[in-house]
């Protein structure tokens, strides 16, 4: 499995310090990870006081400077369309929000958008295109259906390395 190789232990670490923001800012809103041995329809569930309040798409992007992820990719995630599709599915038989963490290790921030809720629906604005994307943590090709997420307006944590930077 990838998360057992160095890139993947690599990636495991970058969701780790994630949830250390996370949880620095929101101490009573658990963050509790599904089984990183195993494909999950989401990486984790929200849960405040003993009720799942939200469910979590977490991604990382250790390459991307939040100038480069605002100017060049114009505050667009790139996640795939199904990983979007699954969390959405799995919110609405929860009755719960569907909520994406992009994490900036480079520096060092949690981007968090509400993308879908059960009183509203969807809460974002994404397109959806068929695109060559890294076919997993070791690389490879993969061609799949994405969905570019506008993350602006995106609750930002800020971690250690505080550089001042924003998403808009």
């Amino acid at each position: 499995m990838d998360i057992l190789t160095p890139r993947g232990q690599e990636s495991r670490r970058w969701e780790d310090r994630a949830v250390m923001l996370w949880s620095s800012h929101y101490p009573d809103i658990q963050y509790a990870s599904t089984d990183k041995d195993a494909p999950c329809a989401v990486d984790a569930v929200l849960v405040k006081g003993g009720q799942v309040i939200g469910v979590v798409e977490q991604k990382s992007r250790p390459s991307l400077s939040v100038v480069e992820f605002n100017v060049t990719y114009k505050s667009k995630w790139l996640v795939t369309h199904k990983k979007i599709l699954d969390g959405v599915d799995l919110a609405k038989a929860l009755h719960t929000k569907f909520v994406g963490f992009l994490y900036l290790p480079e520096a060092d921030i949690l981007l968090v958008k509400t993308i879908w809720s059960p009183k509203t629906g969807w809460l974002v604005e994404f397109d959806v295109k068929t695109t060559a994307t890294q076919a997993t943590i070791n690389g490879g090709v993969a061609h799949r259906e994405n969905a570019f997420i506008d993350m602006t307006n995106s609750l930002v944590i800020y971690g250690d390395t505080d550089v001042g930077q924003t998403t808009e």
